[in-house]
């Protein structure tokens, strides 16, 4: 993979660089985060951008299979149908980094007993919850740091890469290795980011492009392949068992709240009740009737439960009930709900509270 051209990165750094400085002119420190994260952040950006090729390119030089080349065939396809529903058009995933092998980290970090995620500020999107990185070293530094902090900490891979519309973002390898319905997901999903995104929300962009996301993804399967196919019929099936699962966190989410607000509860007693909360999870998933248990309870007994896993849920899920009412408003026309979405919260300084008072025939707690 270490054949990019050398000039090639040097340019697109100092594009991506300097495009991210100038926002808070050239400043030596952006609130929250380092320019060296920044600037580091830039290079693997660059790199990854660097080793774009044209799809067409690709497909004649064979190096793909069948099965890669038809998810490139179905990505395609999706971006057609967003077109057809008339969502904003985009130039991503028209090319793809084959020969780029890099892994994506994805960290984010809460105090042991607080629901609040740690925020980093950027340049035009605003403050994040999360940050991400090109190798699982300086994933892991920062951990560290945030631990020696008193951070509890999550670090996870992410499949896809997005600028958010700043370049021509580009079909990952491991992309082609998932199922249709997901892939489908994901297109629609970096979509709908281009359609409407609220600045200075990045919670609000990331559960709303969740949420349409799914109910387009599924859209997409029955405009294809029709209500009633076996491809339909498995994704609805996969679908409602994420619904569960969403349930499943969501009521930990709230019982975790609840204690953690509890002021008759010293810190000794919260903490432990949080141990005991976290080790409810596996059997919350056995009593949500699910499809596929086995999958769910995997994902409940493996790797770290805490505060910062929880609030990577929470901000791709925030007020799904909400977002679905809105939907149902617009009879299910996807463009109507967008539009619905923008009339509700522009110019409004919380987005939420402008869903909320939007939907008030919705009762659900306002975390």
């Amino acid at each position: 993979m270490r054949t990019t051209n050398k000039a090639t990165i040097t340019r697109l750094v100092m594009r991506a660089a300097l495009g991210l400085l100038a926002s808070i002119g050239i400043s030596l420190f952006i609130p929250g985060c380092g320019v060296g994260y920044v600037v580091r952040s830039a290079y693997f950006q660059a790199e990854l951008l660097s080793s774009r090729k044209p799809i067409e390119r690709v497909r004649e030089d064979g190096r793909l299979n069948t099965e890669q080349l038809k998810k490139l065939d179905l990505i395609a396809d999706v971006k057609a149908y967003g077109k057809e529903i008339g969502l904003k058009s985009t130039d991503n995933y028209e090319t793809i980094a084959a020969e780029w092998d890099r892994t994506i980290w994805n960290i984010s970090a809460c105090q042991p007993l607080s629901l609040t995620p740690k925020t980093w500020a950027f340049p035009i999107v605003g403050r994040v919850p999360y940050l991400g990185f090109f190798r699982r070293a300086d994933a892991q530094k920062w951990r560290t740091r945030l631990e020696d902090q008193g951070h509890e900490v999550y670090v996870r891979t992410a499949g896809a890469y997005s600028t958010l519309g700043w370049f021509r973002d580009p079909v990952l390898m491991p992309m082609l290795k998932w199922k249709d319905h997901r892939l489908a997901e994901t297109v629609l999903h970096e979509l709908a980011h281009a359609t409407l995104w609220i600045k200075g929300s990045v919670k609000f962009n990331e559960s709303f492009a969740s949420f349409f996301g799914d109910e387009a993804a599924m859209q997409y399967m029955a405009a294809r392949h029709g209500p009633d196919s076996d491809q339909v019929t498995r994704a609805a099936r996969e679908a409602e068992d994420f619904a569960r699962w969403r349930a499943v966190l969501r009521g930990l989410y709230q019982d975790l709240d609840t204690l953690y607000s509890d002021p008759a509860l010293s810190d000794e007693d919260k903490l432990q009740e949080k141990e005991r909360l976290f080790g409810t999870l596996s059997d919350r998933v056995l009593t949500s009737q699910m499809h596929d248990p086995a999958r769910f309870q995997r994902a409940a007994e493996g790797g770290t439960w805490n505060n910062a896993r929880m609030m990577q849920y929470r901000t791709y899920n925030h007020n799904r009930d909400r977002f679905q009412a809105l939907l149902n408003e617009s009879d299910g026309d996807l463009l109507q709900f967008i539009a619905r979405i923008h009339a509700i919260t522009d110019d409004a300084k919380d987005p939420f509270e402008a869903l909320r008072a939007a939907t008030p025939q919705v009762d659900t707690p306002a975390k």
